[in-house]
């Protein structure tokens, strides 16, 4: 993420739509496998084959009402496996000015299950409030009966970004803010003590990198947290991470 002071006083994490996203692709299920889902859950058309037909001639009328159902109603927080990603810190990091933020994936935060909110324990299931890893495939198609696995599915060539996502219902979110261009964001507040270390980009500037550590070094809910220091590798196209001091 790029370097945001009050990310430390809020601790707000987006769950972001998929129509917001930067895939185009993103939660899209192939024509024949929606198709055959509207047909047997919904009842909709006389076929699977006619559907297909409807869908071709007029896919927005036909996906619409389950795609508000089935998908516009959750958010998702995109993750990564690794601190050490050179295209991760170059596309989503401020071109590595910014910081990454380690979470404790155990933490009962990460599993809607364990939440201290009703609404939350009573929409965890297989896909929604849980940590789950992305599969990456040539085709548009999943392999269970719940379209909700379509959150899960990306092209190969995503495959670098080794993705975890979570997933939550968007209208129960901590904080929501409309924005003068009709998008929606929506954001469920972290506790501090998932928050495991943080990572200073190889080009972050000195007075920010201060910032971090006096912040994490006088806050007393944040002072568990470790800090590491990216550089780079003398001799490969690598990157170093080092343990730094508050």
């Amino acid at each position: 993420m790029p370097f945001r002071e009050e990310f430390f006083e809020n601790r707000w994490l987006r769950f972001t739509p998929r129509l917001s996203l930067n895939d185009p692709f993103e939660v899209r299920p192939s024509f024949s496998q929606h198709a055959e889902f509207v047909h047997r859950v919904n009842g909709y058309g006389d076929s699977v084959e006619s559907v297909i037909q409807e869908m071709e001639r007029n896919q927005w009328l036909v996906l619409r009402g389950i795609a508000i159902q089935d998908f516009d109603i959750y958010g998702i927080l995109s993750l990564t496996e690794k601190n050490d990603n050179l295209l991760m810190w170059s596309h989503y990091a401020r071109e590595h000015a910014g910081m990454v933020i380690g979470f404790d994936s155990n933490h009962d935060f990460f599993d809607a299950t364990k939440s201290e909110k009703q609404y939350l324990r009573e929409c965890a299931n297989e896909y929604i409030g849980v940590l789950k890893r992305v599969k990456y495939s040539k085709y548009r198609n999943i392999s269970g009966r719940s379209l909700n696995e379509y959150f899960y599915l990306k092209s190969n060539d995503w495959w670098t970004e080794r993705e975890i996502r979570y997933v939550l219902p968007i209208e129960k979110a901590d904080k929501i803010i409309h924005t003068e261009n009709n998008e929606t964001m929506a954001f469920y507040v972290v506790p501090p003590d998932a928050i495991v270390s943080i990572t200073l980009g190889m080009r972050m500037d000195g007075n920010s990198a201060g910032l971090v550590k006096r912040i994490i070094r006088d806050r007393s809910e944040l002072s568990h947290i470790k800090i590491f220091q990216t550089k780079m590798c003398n001799e490969t196209f690598n990157m170093v991470v080092e343990s730094i001091q508050a």
